[in-house]
């Protein structure tokens, strides 16, 4: 179980970082993909939204809390560190509504911020769990590097808050998950 107030996080806090993650990555979307006709993988820009995403966290929650929220330098450091508490905080990007991808040797369980995103950088979910090495699922039996935690590992985890977005089962018993629009705070169809 995590403790929301720990990290100091919000839906109202989050949203404030999701519209900076969001107007960095649409600058970055005008001013260099559509100007001169880029086109990368959606692997790629979840890693830039990453990283647009724990700098937004580490300036906006370094304000409201007072004291230092670190972002990675480095891929042997947490995604975000809370100097005041001693905490880290990892972060987990995806442009599916499926699953996350973690790291395969990584052993310390961790607070994830799990965060899935589409659209024009716009349609956000994003949820604080506690993880623990078993949570995660190994494909390294299928020659896939990096284990994944599923949305039906999500949906039934104890102790999850989810601050944007929905996850629910329909009715055939398949959990979904929706993102939000933070523009209009509509979910996504």
């Amino acid at each position: 179980m995590v403790d929301e107030n720990l990290f100091g996080l919000t839906r109202e806090v989050v949203l404030e970082i999701l519209k900076e993650t969001s107007k960095v990555m649409q600058e970055f979307k005008r001013n260099f993909l559509d100007k001169y006709d880029v086109s990368i993988s959606n692997k790629l820009l979840s890693e830039l939204v990453g990283k647009a995403f724990e700098t937004s966290t580490s300036v906006i929650l370094s304000k409201k809390l007072g004291y230092d929220v670190i972002k990675e330098h480095s891929d042997k450091e947490p995604d975000l560190f809370f100097t005041k508490i001693d905490k880290p905080l990892e972060v987990k990007i995806t442009s599916t509504t499926s699953a996350w991808t973690g790291g395969e040797f990584s052993k310390r369980p961790f607070d994830y911020l799990l965060v899935s995103w589409s659209g024009n950088f716009d349609e956000f979910f994003v949820a604080l769990v506690h993880l623990e090495k078993e949570d995660w699922q190994s494909r390294i039996q299928q020659q896939y590097y990096g284990p994944g935690f599923s949305k039906q590992k999500l949906f039934d985890k104890k102790g999850k808050i989810i601050f944007i977005g929905r996850l629910y089962k329909d009715d055939k018993g398949t959990v979904q998950l929706k993102r939000e629009n933070i523009a209009t705070n509509q979910l996504s169809i």
